[in-house]
């Protein structure tokens, strides 16, 4: 079933149109449960103190019109690739994907290579963030189901969280950089209902129902955003910084 929902979303994301509207991604550190935002998604590393980072994704408006109201769906095709010499750092997922962005059940779904020996990572492919359908509550006496959750419309949603491990700074940062497709949903539309019912044969509805939603989805659009690990060296200014970022992001290999 998991496996059909998924293969929905991907084949349906095509006939659904262009709309006005924008895909944001930043990087956040987790501190306990609170997360920090990282201006110009650049943290400081120099005291090479491991780190938990969460990726934040969203749909919003934009000038020419609103976010589609089903609000964000999920990253797909997703890659992690983490730049520079292999001894500055170790990457590894903690846990990868966030609940309930772990629908796909493949087993590179998060990540490949995969757990337990793919981490430290330095590139990461295959990555499925994905929501799937979901299903709701229908209350005793209640004409209709409770509709379905909304995320990420207009504001941002953690999905995915790695943990980074500074070690030996050999350049002044080293990057970790995200890409794949994102896509929304139009609405949720309702699939299987089982409205409340007479559990004892009383004549007295008393069972609560629950009814299932599946997100309709988007034209899927392509994303990328990068982390900048800064170290015990100043960072080159935010333009050079960003303008070398294609030569320098070159996957690195591990000996």
């Amino acid at each position: 079933m998991k496996t059909l929902a998924i293969m929905s979303i991907v084949l349906a994301a095509g006939s659904s149109g262009a709309s006005a509207f924008e895909f944001r991604c930043r990087f956040v550190e987790r501190v306990g449960n609170t997360d920090i935002v990282l201006p110009g998604n650049e943290i400081d590393a120099s005291n090479n103190i491991a780190r938990r980072i969460r990726i934040q994704f969203g749909v919003f408006d934009d000038a020419a019109g609103p976010a589609p109201a089903g609000g964000y769906v999920g990253w797909l095709a997703g890659t992690l690739s983490v730049s520079g010499p292999a001894n500055n750092s170790d990457e590894t997922r903690t846990p990868g994907r966030l609940s309930p962005f772990n629908f796909g059940p493949g087993v590179n779904a998060n990540g490949n290579p995969p757990l337990p020996g793919g981490d430290p990572f330095t590139m990461l492919t295959e990555i499925d963030n994905t929501l799937g359908t979901q299903t709701t509550v229908w209350p005793v006496g209640a004409p209709e189901p409770n509709p379905p959750v909304v995320r990420g419309l207009n504001t941002y949603v953690s999905t995915y969280e790695f943990t980074i491990n500074p070690r030996d700074f050999s350049r002044e940062y080293y990057a970790v950089t995200l890409a794949g497709n994102v896509v929304a949903a139009t609405e949720w539309r309702g699939g299987n209902g089982v409205p409340p019912s007479d559990s004892d044969g009383d004549g007295i509805f008393d069972t609560p129902g629950s009814f299932t939603w599946s997100p309709f989805p988007t034209t899927l659009r392509p994303i990328t955003a990068t982390l900048n690990v800064l170290g015990g060296v100043p960072a080159p200014a935010a333009g050079p910084l960003l303008g070398g970022l294609v030569l320098f992001a070159a996957r690195r290999r591990r000996q």
